[in-house]
């Protein structure tokens, strides 16, 4: 019996709602994306809650919610340890429910994953994995991540945007510097100068191998400096234009020779931490040079490893001989930083060797199932999106630069998704286009729990700035849980069990009645109790006494927003795309889709046996033939 599909590829866009996806179909900043949705079937899915990644691509890979997988958040609560003590929950091995990718093996099949997000440490044992830990900076592998060398006149391209806390977009470090400044000075002690019509200035650029990575994630504790001298000089009459970044005061140690809004080629360096050499990709623009050389930027993305990112351990080395360098992170955190167009080169860049790396490893072995996943679509709702929409009340210019922002990043991604499924996916091979979560535009200020705790007087500080457990009667873990301080339970617990209920029900009171004084609205759409809270799937002590979600006005760009909402140009519905093998040209299904029924969808047209801890269904009203089994 032949199952409707033999492969199998998911395409992942991590924060992308099919509410703004189908406005950039409909738009026609997707045209390969749509020819998808006019030959398959479509629908705004129902995802986890909180909408965030960790617990939103789990329930994607694994087809459990939450409450039984268990990867609850970017922080989850430390059971037995003190309230402000949390788990890191980028890591497989803290799920409960099996991989899609590890059922496949289970069946004898092949899975290739290529930067699937929520995947690291590997579990694949027959499969080949590429990368696939977190976003952006939330990696085990980096060398260093962005450099900006800027000297004189240089002011940052921030947009008028509320900034989302790290906790729940950890891709942007907000507690390191953004920049790297430098002095230029009249060039001394070099020798082979190239021709200048100006006398030369020079400029040091030191690289700091584990710079602006999260560090309990880096790969190191200790990372040596690395030095470049930079020759500025002046090629033709009208002033300095050029750069030449060498590694010595020669100019013969060139390693490039760049003009303004020149990129250089990547080129392998040798570099040390720990007391041990590794090897990674640099590349360098000059962004800015002005003919006085009152501004100097030039820009270099993040270092990235040529090996020791892929499970065997032999695929980088494959991928390093017949791809090229790889690239994780494509400036996410530099955005605001250095220009719109500098980022969007760098994306599409990122992108395509995706797509190279997915066509080279299916092209040059046997495999059943491709994961593929781009972050790029979050990036864009933490930057640009939160100023898009006419809600954001965004002056005119603003509104420009973020909507286009929005749509040069999907047309980007869309251009990914044209490759893989004209280069790789034939007639037999179903295609599935899905995301974890949305995100939405901003309108007013988040809302501060914790504040929102102090003022209603259930979180006390001491003199020191720092919580009072002795007065603190509940505190906040992680993005929607709220945990009661219980005597006996928490080591600084004060409230006696005989009065957990009473203090339950009054702190969800004060969520409910709280009301923002500069709008003179209420924030919270809800606030449950944790038996209760099983109606938005979760379960287990991991969850907080009490659960609660904020209108999508009162978000950032989500996480606290339920999984259902529709706000402006975007909402929290995640993207689900399906086309190909065993797919009829259905339109927008009418029937409910679930996060967790894309991988045992994906099982059933594959003839693939469901994920062990399964909970979610097949999208039936999608199938050419449902019952395809019984015949």
């Amino acid at each position: 019996m032949e199952s409707p599909a033999k492969k199998a590829i998911v395409i992942g866009m991590d924060g992308a709602s099919m509410e703004i996806v189908k406005n950039m179909v409909d738009w026609g900043h997707m045209p390969n994306l749509a020819k998808l949705v006019e030959r398959g079937a479509w629908r705004p899915m129902v995802g986890v809650f909180p909408t965030l990644t960790p617990p939103g691509w789990t329930a994607v890979s694994t087809g459990s919610w939450p409450g039984n997988h268990e990867v609850m958040d970017f922080n989850i609560r430390a059971l037995g340890e003190r309230l402000d003590q949390t788990v890191w929950g980028i890591d497989t091995g803290l799920s409960k429910s099996e991989y899609i990718w590890n059922t496949f093996e289970r069946a004898g099949k092949t899975p290739i994953l290529v930067k699937w997000e929520m995947s690291w440490p590997p579990t694949v044992t027959t499969g080949i994995q590429v990368e696939g830990t977190g976003p952006g900076v939330s990696n085990h592998h980096q060398i260093a991540g962005y450099h900006l060398f800027v000297g004189g006149k240089w002011a940052p391209r921030r947009l008028v945007v509320q900034r989302d806390p790290e906790t729940l977009d950890p891709s942007a470090l907000q507690t390191v510097s953004e920049f790297d400044p430098v002095t230029l000075k009249p060039a001394e002690g070099w020798t082979a100068l190239p021709d200048s019509e100006k006398p030369p200035l020079e400029v040091e650029m030191v690289i700091q191998p584990l710079a602006r990575g999260r560090e309990p994630m880096n790969r190191g504790k200790n990372g040596t400096p690395k030095a470049f001298c930079g020759l500025i000089y002046a090629a033709t009459a009208q002033g300095y234009d050029r750069v030449r970044v060498c590694r010595n005061r020669d100019g013969r140690s060139q390693v490039c020779d760049l003009g303004v809004g020149e990129w250089s080629d990547w080129w392998l360096d040798s570099f040390e931490i720990d007391g041990e050499q590794v090897r990674g990709y640099v590349q360098m623009k000059l962004i800015a040079l002005t003919h006085n050389a009152d501004m100097f930027e030039l820009f270099t993305p993040q270092i990235w490893p040529s090996d020791g990112y892929t499970q065997p351990a032999s695929i980088a080395r494959e991928i390093d001989e017949h791809v090229g360098n790889f690239l994780q992170n494509p400036a996410r955190d530099a955005l605001g930083k250095i220009d719109d167009d500098t980022y969007f080169e760098l994306l599409d860049f990122h992108h395509q060797r995706l797509a190279d790396v997915a066509q080279y490893l299916t092209g040059s072995r046997d495999w059943d199932l491709l994961m593929i996943e781009t972050h790029a679509s979050d990036y864009t709702s933490h930057f640009f999106l939160g100023q898009a929409d006419p809600a954001s009340g965004a002056e005119q210019s603003v509104l420009d630069r973020s909507r286009e922002g929005v749509f040069q990043t999907y047309q980007s991604i869309d251009r990914m998704i044209g490759r893989i499924v004209d280069d790789i996916a034939d007639e037999d091979t179903v295609i599935a286009v899905v995301a974890d979560h949305g995100g939405t535009s901003n309108q007013f200020p988040a809302v501060n729990i914790r504040k929102v705790l102090a003022e209603t007087g259930f979180v006390k500080y001491a003199e020191n700035g720092k919580i009072d457990w002795r007065q603190t009667r509940a505190c906040d873990v992680g993005l929607v849980h709220i945990f009661i301080n219980l005597e006996g339970r928490e080591p600084d617990g004060i409230v006696p069990p005989q009065d957990y209920e009473t203090v339950r029900r009054e702190l969800i009171a004060a969520l409910m009645e709280y009301k923002d004084k500069a709008t003179g609205r209420h924030p919270f759409a809800l606030a449950l109790t944790r038996e209760n809270a099983e109606m938005v799937n979760l379960w287990g002590d991991l969850v907080g006494d009490v659960v609660y979600a904020l209108h999508p006005e009162f978000d950032g760009a989500h996480g606290k927003q339920l999984p259902s909402v529709s706000f402006g140009m975007g909402g929290q519905h995640s993207a689900f795309v399906i086309a190909g093998a065993g797919i009829k040209p259905s339109g927008m299904l009418t029937k409910q889709v679930r996060s967790i029924d894309v991988a045992p969808t994906i099982c059933y047209l594959t003839g693939v046996p469901m994920p062990k801890q399964v909970e979610g269904g097949v999208v039936y009203e999608a199938l050419n033939d449902p019952d395809w089994h019984l015949k």
